[in-house]
C-alpha cells in the first residue's frame, strides 16, 4: 500500500493526503468527498479500495 502525496496550494510543500491541514504553513487542504458506506478503521469503501489498490 502506498501513500498518495499532494503540493500545498499555499505554500508549495509536498505533503500526504491523510492532513487535513498543511503541517507547514496551516493552510487547509481540499476536503476528500463524502461518501456513504466508509469503514471507519479504513477510511475507504470497498470500491474505493479496489479501485487504488486492486486486488491483492
Amino acid at each position: 500500500m502506498s501513500i498518495r502525496y499532494v503540493e500545498c496550494a499555499h505554500c508549495g510543500e509536498v505533503v500526504g493526503t491523510y492532513y487535513v491541514t498543511c503541517p507547514y504553513c496551516g493552510y487547509k487542504l481540499a476536503a476528500r468527498r463524502p461518501t456513504t458506506g466508509m469503514d471507519p478503521l479504513y477510511g475507504m469503501t470497498d470500491d474505493e479500495f479496489y479501485r487504488e489498490l486492486g486486488s491483492m
